[in-house]
Parts: structure tokens; C-alpha cells; sequence
């Protein structure tokens, strides 16, 4: 298995403007792949594991609603924060984003500081998350590595 650099960020978008507009807020400072799809998001997803998904929800085929919830049906991609990057400002579609388990949600056109920011939280949070994993599972036993990798998840 591949040892990223920097987190990598997966953005589905059906609109090539939208991805380049979020590639050059993403990038240097993240990895970026990206899907036009949600049939699309659900492969790259399970392949490359990416670390967060910024998703929309008006695609063709598949909403973004029914493509994360098909991500947070499968083993390898439930864990995966999804935060919708949507024009839909509508408190229903926002609703039905947080119940097929998405994160958080941001309206179409987000500032560079918003995304870095909520990108953050939910990075840090996933981080912590999957230490605490390992405490529970008993994959970390020696007391030098807990205290190193809780200096990393506080910085």
C-alpha cells in the first residue's frame, strides 16, 4: 500500500468549471482526483480510498444524496467524510445530505478559506477516529507510539 504524502481529496462534480475551481483550492495542499459521476465517485472511491469526498449532489444518473449513501453501505468507504459542495440552498436537500451520512455542507461557490477550513475539521476528526480504532483493537501497545501519535492528532 502507497504512504501518502498529503491527504487526498476525491471531488465529484459533473461541471468541468467546478472541478477546476475546487482543484486550484485544493491543490498545493492536498492530493485532488476526481469523478464526473456518482457510478463514477463509488469506484475511484473504492480503488483509492481517498481520505475526504467533496461531493455534489445534481448529477446525472445518480444524485450525490444516492451516491453517498451507496459509499457509507460499503465496508471500505463508510468511514470516508463526505461533505456536499452544492448550489442546492434548500433546507430539505441539506436534510437528506446529513441523513445519507454526509458531514457537513457548503454551498456552490465556497471560499478557499471555508473549504481548507471545514476540510480540517473533518480530516483532524477522521484521524483521531481511526486512533482510536487502533487503541481499541489493541494495534497499538507501546505507550512511545501512543504518545506520538497523540501529539500528531492534536497539531
Amino acid at each position: 500500500m502507497e504512504v501518502r504524502t498529503k491527504p487526498l481529496i476525491l471531488v465529484v462534480d459533473d461541471q468541468a468549471t467546478i472541478i477546476r475551481i475546487m482543484t486550484s483550492i485544493l491543490q498545493p495542499t492536498y492530493d485532488v482526483c476526481v469523478a464526473t459521476s456518482g457510478k463514477k465517485a463509488l469506484e475511484v472511491a473504492r480503488t483509492q480510498r481517498p481520505d475526504l469526498i467533496l461531493l455534489d449532489n445534481m448529477m446525472p444518473e445518480m444524485t450525490g444524496v444516492e451516491t453517498c449513501m451507496a459509499l457509507k453501505e460499503m465496508p471500505v468507504t463508510e468511514h470516508i467524510p463526505v461533505i456536499f459542495v452544492t448550489s442546492m440552498d434548500d433546507k430539505h436537500n441539506e436534510q437528506m445530505g446529513f441523513k445519507a451520512g454526509a458531514v457537513d455542507y457548503m454551498n456552490k461557490p465556497p471560499s478557499e478559506e471555508l473549504v481548507h477550513a471545514r476540510i480540517g475539521v473533518h480530516l483532524r476528526n477522521q484521524r483521531q477516529r481511526l486512533f482510536l480504532e487502533k487503541i481499541a483493537s489493541s494495534e497499538v501497545t507501546d505507550l512511545s507510539e501512543i504518545k506520538q501519535t497523540a501529539r500528531l492528532l492534536i497539531e
